[in-house]
């Protein structure tokens, strides 16, 4: 009969901490030959572990721990190091993928939160008179009141590439403070997803009131769909920090918040390059009239199919 997990867990974990902290001096410097030697000792032992969680504790944290740590632990001392490029092209075609599917429980926790904001900020303005005028900003509300929208002139005495870097690093604020706000046990990440929704409610409702639904529509199809998932994924990476703090398993808080924190981070780099991109469609192809609304929305739908298709598959 197998000991208990708690008196398993007492027993190992001295060499299992062990490891880890071998491993992560292997990053910063080279170990002599006889901490190679260790470290591959201490590598054979975590991996009898393994064996004997998966026998006796499947589906336990601890057996989870274990398949990540020798995991870790095998790509250290066995797989050589690729090219940068090789490295790169790897994090995207599986390892990108693979984490928003591990943490898609947050994320569509965060999609939600942003949808409850939206559909209250559209409301309060609906149904109260003067909702525009607490969520929407007095210079969206006289561009509004014209019959106008502010992105109809958003390229007066700027370039395309200069207003594309300024919405990249609106945005990129963005998921960073949802991202860093997991920290307060995911509340201030909620905060700012709910926060954004409500806006982004409220313009929309104030523009279909005053008159330009159909161009501020029309503005946001290309860039849109991509967009709102980039901080749905910024979000759920502040949320699954959180949950680190609420819920750290068989593990102490600590442990808990550097494991959920390495999942998070690369999340949140894994979705920096796409925000950039879709800051250049939202620069180039969004404002004004020289691509048709059809052309918009067939942009922001393909790619919104195509974005979420490569991550789940």
């Amino acid at each position: 009969m197998a000991e208990p997990l708690p008196a398993f867990v007492a027993r190992r974990r001295p060499e299992w901490t062990q490891l880890e902290a071998m491993l992560a001096r292997q990053k910063s410097k080279s170990l002599s030959l006889p901490e190679l030697t260790k470290l591959d000792a201490l590598y054979r032992g975590a991996s009898a572990d393994l064996a004997v969680a998966q026998a006796a504790y499947a589906g336990t944290d601890v057996q989870r721990f274990l398949n990540q740590l020798c995991a870790t632990a095998y790509a250290t001392i066995y797989k050589p190091r690729g090219a940068p490029m090789e490295s790169l092209r790897t994090f995207y075609l599986q390892t990108f993928p693979r984490l928003v599917r591990e943490v898609l429980g947050p994320i569509r926790l965060s999609a939600a939160i942003l949808g409850f904001g939206a559909l209250l900020g559209a409301m309060t303005v609906w149904l109260h008179p003067d909702g525009a005028r607490f969520l929407v900003g007095p210079d969206l509300r006289s561009f509004i009141d014209r019959g106008e929208l502010w992105t109809d002139s958003a390229l007066n005495g700027r370039t395309p590439s200069g207003m594309a870097t300024e919405i990249f690093l609106n945005n990129l604020k963005v998921m960073i403070s949802a991202f860093a706000l997991g920290v307060t046990a995911g509340l201030g990440t909620a905060l700012v997803i709910l926060g954004n929704g409500l806006f982004l409610g409220a313009v929309l409702g104030t523009c279909v009131q005053g008159g330009v639904g159909p161009n501020i529509f029309s503005f946001i199809a290309a860039h849109g769909p991509i967009e709102l998932s980039l901080i749905c994924i910024a979000g759920g990476a502040g949320l699954h920090l959180g949950r680190a703090l609420i819920e750290p398993g068989e593990h102490s808080r600590a442990v808990a918040l550097r494991g959920n924190a390495q999942v998070s981070v690369q999340l949140l780099l894994g979705a920096a390059p796409f925000m950039v991109a879709i800051g250049v469609v939202e620069g180039f192809v969004s404002p004004g009239p020289y691509f048709p609304w059809p052309l918009k929305l067939a942009v922001g739908l393909l790619s919104g199919f195509g974005f979420w298709r490569w991550l789940l598959k």
